[in-house]
């Protein structure tokens, strides 16, 4: 523990996130925000997120049932980058042109959108190659990366690094979507698309799914196709051998069952019930509660697996009630301090 800092007082906005006093030299876990929704389909607002769940988080208590004071090994959150903030206000602007376009014209753009399309992807690979250098220095400095997004897209960078690190690596989704269509309204980097490139681009990593409830018929078939990567936990199969009888904890079990040693979550706010959640880009009903997640996070590190990095994804910003911004700094306190205490 740090001298002359009151775990009882975190409340103060002078010091880091969660009212934490350190920097990146002496902290173990490094949150890098990114403030991109270039390619939301439907609500976009989730580059505000990262800020808005720093200020939220000066409210919470540190001392944890499950975790204890696993904050005492460091969570330092790195500033804004300012240029990201920029380009992504510039085609957030040029990406809601098509989609306007598609929603409500047709589905064959004219020359003057195929280029500003072309524009968007361009700048989803600087998006792209800026969030791999950021994880990478991160990795290299000896210390846990960590994303707040932003949008869905911003994993693809993240997981590609890790595939280059380990040899039995599986990235844990909990989402209420796939995120599987390809190229969707034409974005290649779009948050619809991250895991189709994800499994396009790592044939060899595992893929498990939990809580998705809302796909096409495509995204469906390029599950059972890919089998031997991809385990999707519907939230209708799980719901309905809940009625059955089956416990959560033995759901949990088959979860874990299905991961490797080496595991990244990436965790999109929808893959909770949208009570939880109702400012996020596509709300949709029925998904896990605060307290099935929390339990999935404790057996997964009594399991032994070590999350290697992780990310947090598609928060919206209720600005008249902070109620999204609230519950989205609590998922990432208790995802931060999982991935402490699994890597001790």
């Amino acid at each position: 523990m740090l001298l002359d800092f009151e775990p009882e007082n975190n409340f103060s906005k002078q010091l880091g996130i969660f009212g934490l006093p350190y920097t990146y030299e002496n902290a173990q876990l490094i949150l890098i925000p990114v403030p991109w929704d270039v390619t939301s389909s439907y609500r976009d607002g989730s580059s505000l997120a990262p800020l808005a769940i720093k200020n939220a988080s000066y409210q919470l208590d540190l001392f944890d049932l499950n975790w204890g004071n696993a904050w005492e090994k460091g969570i330092f959150m790195k500033a804004l980058d300012e240029e990201i903030s920029d380009v992504n206000a510039i085609e957030r602007r040029k990406a809601k042109n098509i989609i306007d376009f598609f929603e409500n014209e047709g589905n064959e753009l004219p020359e003057r959108l195929r280029k500003i399309q072309a524009e968007v992807n361009e700048a989803c690979d600087m998006m792209n190659v800026f969030v791999f250098n950021q994880v990478k220095n991160v990795f290299n400095d000896g210390k846990i990366p960590a994303l707040i997004g932003g949008e869905h897209s911003i994993s693809l960078a993240a997981i590609r690094f890790f595939t280059h690190e380990y040899s039995q690596f599986a990235v844990l989704q909990i989402d209420a979507h796939a995120d599987l269509r390809k190229a969707y309204m034409g974005f290649i980097y779009s948050h619809a698309s991250v895991m189709r490139n994800v499994v396009e681009n790592s044939p060899m990593l595992k893929l498990v799914q939990v809580g998705v409830r809302d796909f096409c018929e495509e995204e469906y078939y390029f599950i059972q196709e890919n089998h031997q990567n991809i385990t999707t936990f519907f939230m209708r199969n799980l719901r309905f051998e809940q009625m059955k009888g089956k416990t959560w904890d033995k759901q949990v079990d088959d979860i874990i069952n299905e991961l490797p040693e080496h595991v990244y979550i990436s965790f999109d706010i929808d893959g909770l019930d949208a009570s939880f959640c109702p400012h996020t880009g596509t709300p949709v009903p029925g998904g896990l509660t605060f307290d099935e997640v929390s339990y999935l996070f404790t057996k997964l590190v009594k399991a032994g697996k070590k999350i290697v990095g992780f990310d947090l994804v598609e928060s919206g910003v209720d600005e008249e009630n902070e109620y999204d911004q609230i519950i989205s700094s609590r998922l990432l306190y208790q995802l931060s301090l999982a991935t402490l205490v699994s890597q001790s």
